[in-house]
């Protein structure tokens, strides 16, 4: 019998704030967005409740930029990329990265260091008249990716140069923008140092005056080192070299020790395009659940950092074994992004003239961040609770639901993770909630673990197909959904309380949701749109995505389709959504509806016709 950890959650409690500091992915290049394959992984990436995931860190955005001469530049390419992520309700986490037909060549050039700043401020003005003001404050502007490895544009001195001249270029435009880096891999590289060095105390290239605006300093450390073999990933080391840093800014630039931090490439192990089994397994789940509570207790809680984003970078198009959201059945070549690249416009145009047929099946690493969606912002410390989740595996994090004076419910993700790839057992959660209300509640479990929420597990039992036909694909759909349970209960007596009991497997993660009936049905979603898509077996895909109306509990969506729009409408999805995106293989007449736990069931969006 497997051990029982019980863990007892009182909505009474005092809560805290909880912020959402994983709502970040990224990839390369950033010609990626202008071709059929990232716009369906935005739908599903921008379709994670309650904005799960908002932002998208991409390489090589600004190679998207063409240019004639200094200061002639044609940015319709951008213009579309950045257009398809703010559709699929995803704000960028722009990297000024790239260079305009490559004009650029060395920032100790004060002239070309002047014309990046006009670029820069052209740019800035562009988009704040494209997208409006209060939309561009809500972005973040970072430098060069990982510049102790990849800046090639005059050292430490022209990547100085270069900061002052984004910074310039922002300022002008809007004084709310932000701007921060380095964004370096390596631990405390001397580019890291010189660049904190300049920000503090160093001379302004274009105003002369000292020291140069910072608004966050960003880091990348990540579980394992590069390498072909399944490296076990240490999650704790990703918490001690960070530190390393926070420390690093805390001795030399007390100024600065207050400024929101990031990991932006916050990954277990590195190498995207390194094939790894796990990257498909549940496994990858409970990993990322368990590295985003250890930054919650070891560096919010523990070190007062003020952690503003972790970014999983594992938003690239890939195959099963690739560090994605999503795994890819198509023809398509997948190369390394990074060490590869050089943007092709002309080879670019020609894959958007001619894109390949291809499928996508969602991955535990996205359903996980669906599960952590339904956290809210307040959440119930469990220090008390006898948790040892980084000796042991099992972790929890609770957060109540309802306004502050009245709570109607709590939403408890679950996890049980170990830094050891094929290490398997079993266990057993007992949640204790207490100070309920009376009333009717719901109580929904989420789960992915092995034969749960988990597509790669029919892949392989289905022979491993490289081009799956229509009936595979639709088996490995029906299982990418987290299995959901769901009982009603009737609470009786003041500061009741009630008993769960979840089995938690290694690995695995739960969601746990307990509501109260109240209130109305959800309101109904909005502004459906359909993109189709070439999909396998000569069939074409209709991907449709919506924007959920706002809810205090749980909401599922449902996908009515009808041959005519004027006979019986049917629900053609076979289990409930959490995200607001289906795929389905036929055209048609197509609505959305919401339900809650308690199934009252919202309005019907307008209809459309794909």
């Amino acid at each position: 019998m497997p051990d029982t950890t019980r863990i007892r959650v009182d909505l009474t409690a005092p809560t805290q704030a909880f912020r959402r500091f994983w709502r970040s992915t990224g990839f390369s290049p950033g010609e990626l967005l202008l071709e059929p394959e990232m716009a369906q992984t935005l739908a599903y990436v921008g379709g994670v409740p309650n904005r799960g995931i908002e932002y998208m860190r991409v390489h090589y955005m600004l190679d998207l930029v063409t240019a004639t001469e200094f200061g002639k530049y044609d940015f319709s390419r951008l213009d579309a990329a950045l257009d398809i992520m703010l559709e699929h309700r995803i704000r960028p986490f722009l990297e000024l990265m790239g260079n305009p037909s490559y004009i650029y060549t060395d920032f100790n050039d004060v002239k070309q260091a002047h014309h990046w700043r006009d670029f820069i401020t052209e740019l800035a003005q562009r988009y704040q008249a494209r997208y409006g003001a209060e939309e561009l404050r809500q972005w973040y502007f970072e430098t060069w990716n990982e510049p102790d490895i990849w800046w090639r544009l005059g050292g430490e001195t022209g990547f100085n140069n270069y900061y002052d001249a984004c910074s310039e270029a922002l300022k002008a435009v809007d004084p709310q923008l932000k701007l921060g880096g380095p964004g370096v891999a390596r631990r405390i590289p001397p580019i890291f140092k010189s660049f904190l060095a300049h920000c503090d105390t160093g001379t302004n290239l274009f105003t002369g005056e000292k020291g140069v605006r910072l608004d966050f300093i960003s880091v990348h450390e990540k579980g394992a080192k590069k390498h072909a073999e399944d490296l076990t990933p240490n999650s704790l080391s990703i918490i001690r070299h960070e530190m390393m840093a926070v420390d690093y800014v805390r001795e030399h630039h007390p100024r600065f020790a207050g400024l929101p931090f990031i990991n932006n490439e916050c990954d277990p192990q590195i190498g995207w395009h390194l094939y790894h089994t796990w990257h498909a397994m549940p496994y990858f789940a409970g990993l990322a659940a368990k590295i985003i509570d250890q930054h919650q207790r070891l560096m919010v809680d523990a070190e007062d950092v003020d952690y503003d984003i972790l970014s999983n970078d594992n938003g690239f198009v890939g195959h099963w074994g690739h560090r994605t959201h999503l795994t890819y059945f198509g023809k398509r070549p997948v190369k390394a992004a990074q060490a590869e690249h050089k943007t092709d416009i002309g080879a670019l145009d020609a894959r958007r003239a001619a894109p390949e047929p291809f499928e996508l099946v969602k991955k535990p690493a996205l359903s996980v961040m669906e599960l952590f969606g339904l956290l809210s912002e307040q959440r119930i410390r469990l220090d008390d609770q006898g948790l040892d989740p980084d000796r042991v595996g099992l972790g929890a994090i609770a957060t109540v639901l309802g306004g502050s004076d009245e709570r109607s419910g709590a939403s408890v993700l679950l996890y049980n993770s170990v830094d050891r790839i094929w290490q398997s057992g079993e266990g057993k959660v007992e949640l204790d909630f207490a100070g309920l209300q009376p009333g009717a509640y719901a109580l929904a479990t989420f789960k992915i673990a092995h034969g749960k929420g988990d597509p790669f597990t029919i892949w392989e039992d289905l022979g491993a197909p490289d081009l799956p036909d229509a009936a595979e694909l639709e088996a490995m759909r029906l299982a990418q959904e987290p299995a959901l349970s769901v009982e009603h209960l009737q609470i009786g007596g003041a500061q009741a309380s009630h008993t769960a009991s979840i089995d938690m497997p290694l690995p695995s993660v739960a969601l746990v949701a307990l509501i109260r009936r109240e209130g109305e049905a959800p309101e109904a979603p909005s502004k459906l749109k359909a993109r189709r898509f070439g999909g396998l077996n000569g069939r074409g895909n209709i991907v449709l995505f919506w924007e959920p109306a706002a809810h205090g509990g749980v909401q599922l969506f449902d996908v009515l389709w009808s041959a005519n729009g004027s006979g019986a409408w049917e629900v053609i999805n076979p289990v409930g959504l959490l995200s607001s995106v289906y795929l389905h293989p036929a055209g048609g007449h197509f609505k959305v509806r919401a339900r809650d736990l308690f199934g009252r069931v919202s309005a019907e969006s307008a209809a459309i016709e794909a």
